[in-house]
């Protein structure tokens, strides 16, 4: 099955930042924000992505956080945006598509 999550983070390196940054974008995840991103995913790739941000954050002594909130579907869809338009029905409910 599949789950929608919020991923947010307060890491105070611009490099280690960085690399979180296009980490998440890689994964597919969706920058809703500067630091918060809106993922749907499996929960393998959840696991996949919770273990490898856990790495990154013991490799050096910090203070960061780094947070990952399950969010429901229908939660997802009664958030609302003000300001830069985000396209969360592309994270909710993508679309399926079939080749005949």
């Amino acid at each position: 099955t599949t789950m929608n999550y919020l991923i947010l983070y307060d890491i105070e390196k611009d490099k280690v930042r960085n690399l979180i940054a296009k980490y998440l974008l890689s994964k597919g995840c969706i920058r809703i924000q500067k630091s918060v991103f809106l993922a749907h995913s499996d929960h393998k790739k959840f696991d996949e992505i919770k273990q490898t941000l856990t790495e990154v954050n013991e490799v050096y002594d910090n203070q960061d956080s780094i947070i990952l909130i399950p969010l429901n579907v229908s939660d997802a869809r009664s958030m609302k945006l003000i300001g830069q338009n985000v396209n969360i029905d592309q994270i909710i409910d993508p679309p399926n598509t079939v080749f005949i």
